[in-house]
C-alpha cells in the first residue's frame, strides 16, 4: 500500500507527538513521586528528626529539673519538672501518630514504656520525701541515669534511622531526576530523527520526481513531448506523473493536429490565392483585351476562389465563436422534413455528378423541431457533403428521420452511407477540431473542422450527435434534435 505525502507526514508527525505525549505522562508521573519524595522528606522524615531532637532535649531538661528538686526539694523545680513531663508525653504521642515505620513504632514504644518506669521512679521518690526519708530517694538514681540513657539511645535511633530514610529519598530523588533527564534527551533526539528521516524521505522522493518532472517540461517548451516513465511512489507525485504523461500525449497530438491543420490551410488559402494572383496578373497585362468572353472567364475564376476564400475562414469564424459560446442563434419551430428536402436538393447537383445516389426517405406525422434554420442547414451540408466526398461512384447516402425511442421529446436523423467507412480507433477523435482521418483515397483535403461544427451545433441545440461504422463498409452519423 503506498502511502500519500499526507499521511507520510500525519503518520509520522503522530508517532513524533505520541512520543512527546509518552514522555510528557512519564515525566508528570515522575514529577509526581518526586513531590511524594519531596513531601516525605520535609513533613515526615525531617519531622521526625525535629520530633526527636525535642525529646531528646526534653529528656535532658528533665534529668536536670529533678536533680535539682531533689537536691534543693524546691517545689519549684517540680512544677517546672511536671511541664517538661507534660510536653514530653504530648511530643511522644505525637511521634508516635507521625512515624508509619514499623521499627520507628517499636523504638517508640520502647520509649514510652521506660518513661513510664522513669516517671515511676520519681513519683516513688516524692513519696518517700514526702515521708521524711530524703536519704532513701537516692537508691533510684543508678536506675534513672539507665533509663535516661535508654530513652536516648532509643532517640538517637530515632534519629539515625529518619535521616537514613531521608537521605534515601534524597538520594532516590536525585536518580530519578537523572532518569527523567536521561529519558527526555532521549525521547527529544529520537523524535527529531524520526522527524529529519520523514522529511529526509519524502523531500529526497518529492524533490527527485520534481526534477524529473522539471527535465521533461524544459523538453515539452522545447516542443518535445515524449513521456515520462512511471513513478509509482508518492501517489501524488504518480498522478501528477500520469496527468503529465496525458498531457504530453494531448499536446504530442494537438501539435500533430496544429501542424496538418497549417497543411490543409496552406492548400485551402494557397491554391485560391494562386488562381486570383495568376488570373489579376493576366487581367492586368491585357492579355485578353480583345476577347472579352475570356476576360468574363478570368472574373468568374477569381470570384469562385474568393467565394471558396471567404467559406474556409467564415469556417474558422464559426468554430472560434462556438468555442467562446458567442454565436447567435435564432431558435424557432421548423419542419424538420422541408429543411431536409432543399438540403438534398442543394447537394444533388454533387451526388449526380459522382453517380451518388441521395436519397431521403419520406416520413409523415413527424413534429416541428426547435432549431436555428441556418445553423441546422450548415450542419446537414457538412453532413452531406462529407457523406457525398467520401461515397464512391455507385454507392448511396440515405438520410432517415424518425422519433428518438430511447429519449422523450427528441427526433433522430441518421445520414448512412456506403463508402469507406472509419476504423474503429478513430470514431472517438473524429469531431475533434482539424482531426483529418487518412483514409488512402484520393479525396479533397478539408480544414478538418465540418465535424467539429456540427458538433458544437448540435450540443448548443441541447440534442447528441454520434458515429458508428465499420471500416470499408461505410458509415452512420446520427444527432438529436428537441421537439417543438
Amino acid at each position: 500500500m503506498q502511502l500519500t505525502i499526507f499521511k507520510r507526514l500525519t503518520l509520522g508527525y503522530g508517532v513524533f507527538v505520541i512520543l512527546l505525549i509518552g514522555l510528557g505522562g512519564y515525566v508528570s508521573f515522575q514529577l509526581k513521586h518526586l513531590n511524594r519524595l519531596t513531601r516525605a522528606v520535609v513533613l515526615q522524615d525531617g519531622e521526625t528528626v525535629r520530633q526527636a531532637e525535642t525529646l531528646d532535649s526534653m529528656t535532658g531538661s528533665l534529668a536536670r529539673f529533678e536533680k535539682k528538686h531533689l537536691v534543693t526539694g524546691d517545689s519549684a523545680f517540680f512544677t517546672r519538672f511536671q511541664e517538661i513531663r507534660a510536653r514530653f508525653l504530648e511530643n511522644h504521642a505525637t511521634l508516635q501518630n507521625h512515624v508509619d515505620s514499623e521499627r520507628l513504632r517499636a523504638h517508640l514504644d520502647g520509649i514510652g514504656r521506660t518513661v513510664t518506669t522513669y516517671f515511676q521512679l520519681i513519683d516513688r521518690e516524692r513519696e518517700l520525701m514526702g515521708e521524711g526519708n530524703y536519704r532513701r530517694a537516692d537508691i533510684y538514681h543508678d536506675r534513672k541515669a539507665d533509663l535516661l540513657e535508654q530513652i536516648r539511645l532509643s532517640l538517637q535511633a530515632i534519629m539515625v534511622q529518619a535521616r537514613q530514610a531521608r537521605d534515601e529519598k534524597i538520594l532516590l530523588s536525585s536518580r530519578i531526576r537523572v532518569h527523567v533527564i536521561r529519558v527526555g534527551i532521549v525521547a527529544i533526539l529520537a523524535g527529531g530523527l524520526i522527524g529529519l528521516s520523514i522529511s529526509f524521505f519524502n523531500a529526497r522522493q518529492i524533490n527527485g520526481a520534481i526534477k524529473r518532472l522539471q527535465a521533461k517540461t524544459h523538453d515539452v517548451a522545447d516542443s518535445r513531448f515524449s513521456t515520462l516513465p512511471p513513478i509509482e511512489s508518492p501517489p501524488e507525485i504518480a498522478a501528477l506523473t500520469r496527468d503529465f504523461n496525458c498531457m504530453c500525449s494531448r499536446l504530442e497530438e494537438l501539435n500533430t493536429m496544429k501542424e496538418d491543420f497549417i497543411s490543409h490551410a496552406s492548400h485551402e488559402l494557397r491554391t485560391p490565392l494562386t488562381a486570383i494572383r495568376e488570373a489579376s496578373s493576366m487581367l492586368l497585362e491585357g492579355c485578353f483585351d480583345e476577347r472579352p468572353d475570356r476576360q468574363r472567364h478570368l472574373l468568374t475564376i477569381v470570384n469562385g476562389e474568393c467565394e471558396r476564400l471567404i467559406n474556409s475562414i467564415n469556417r474558422m469564424l464559426d468554430l472560434s465563436r462556438m468555442e467562446a459560446h458567442m454565436m447567435a442563434y435564432a431558435f424557432k419551430a421548423i419542419d424538420i422534413m422541408t429543411l431536409m428536402r432543399t438540403c438534398v436538393l442543394k447537394l444533388a447537383p454533387i451526388a449526380m455528378a459522382k453517380n451518388v445516389l441521395l436519397e431521403l426517405t419520406p416520413c409523415s406525422g413527424l413534429p416541428s423541431v426547435t432549431a436555428d434554420e441556418d445553423r441546422l442547414r450548415q450542419l446537414m451540408d457538412n453532413l452531406l457533403g462529407n457523406a457525398l466526398k467520401y461515397t464512391d461512384s455507385g454507392g448511396d447516402v440515405r438520410i432517415t428521420l424518425q422519433s428518438d425511442t430511447q429519449t422523450d421529446g427528441f427526433l433522430r436523423v441518421e445520414i448512412t452511407d456506403s463508402g469507406c467507412g472509419i476504423p474503429r480507433s478513430e470514431l472517438n477523435s473524429i469531431f475533434d477540431k482539424f482531426h483529418r482521418i487518412d483514409n488512402g483515397q484520393d479525396t479533397e483535403r478539408g480544414t478538418g473542422l465540418g465535424l467539429s461544427i456540427a458538433k458544437h451545433i448540435v450540443r448548443a441545440h441541447g440534442g447528441k450527435i454520434w458515429a458508428t461504422s465499420q471500416n470499408g463498409s461505410g458509415s452512420t452519423f446520427a444527432f438529436t434534435l428537441p421537439v417543438a
